[in-house]
């Protein structure tokens, strides 16, 4: 099922909670996820569902000692695991693998730079909430819709903007084109992620017309227009 060898933990759904109109979480236990362990955010696990599809998900919440786990899926497309969230109910049964990922460093940074579609949402508020005090915010959110945003954890230097889609849009336009026209401070590290055509621009525009360095834009495409099952 998966390329690489990594833990594998049989898991079952206990809760499944819409949090927006294209995001709901899904609660898993087990008896093998009180070992796994999730060393920084945006570690991702494989979430294999009965029927064999597997897909890459951040962990949005680990509890170890209740031997639960919460991931936060989008609800888009029609694809297998897009429609096994839509009618998940406890007493489902799943697979974890994992977890994987890069620790994205924000060592020194004055100011951080997070930028994300629904798809990198729940990662994203992982890098938000293992942010040290004191350090300066700025959030990029791109959402369906104005009714469509999520509770922040409370911060000092932290300014928001959520970024309701226009329905002639499509995902990713609107996050570009706040970015493209959004002024960057100096010392400045960037996390960004969703679809891959528009973290590919946002990224080369951060690197070319503000001249960050290299190892301080954290860019990943989570998905791309018109693939079923991207590889970012």
């Amino acid at each position: 099922m998966f390329k690489r060898p990594r833990p594998a933990h049989d898991v079952e759904v206990t809760a499944v909670a819409p949090l927006t109109s294209t995001l709901t979480r899904i609660t898993f236990t087990g008896p093998g996820l009180s070992g796994l362990e999730i060393e920084h955010p945006t570690q991702w696990v494989k979430l294999a569902i009965p029927s064999g599809p597997s897909r890459a998900y951040t962990i949005r919440h680990h509890r170890p000692a209740a031997y639960e786990v919460d991931i936060d899926l989008v609800l888009h497309g029609n694809g297998p695991l897009a429609r096994w969230a839509a009618a998940a109910r406890p007493g489902d049964r799943a697979r974890l693998a994992g977890p994987r990922g890069r620790c994205p460093s924000f060592d020194g940074a004055a100011h951080v730079l997070l930028a994300a579609d629904e798809s990198a949402l729940p990662a994203a508020l992982t890098v938000l909430e293992g942010l040290p005090a004191g350090v300066e915010v700025s959030a990029y959110f791109e959402i369906a819709g104005p009714a469509d945003t999520l509770p922040l954890p409370a911060r000092t230097g932290l300014t928001t903007a959520w970024l309701p889609r226009a329905p002639a849009h499509p995902k990713g336009h609107r996050l570009t084109e706040t970015l493209l026209a959004t002024d960057v401070a100096p010392g400045t590290t960037a996390w960004l992620a969703g679809e891959s055509g528009a973290v590919a621009t946002v990224r080369r525009h951060l690197l070319t017309d503000w001249a960050l360095p290299r190892d301080r834009v954290h860019a990943k495409g989570y998905w791309k227009h018109g693939e079923a099952d991207h590889k970012g």
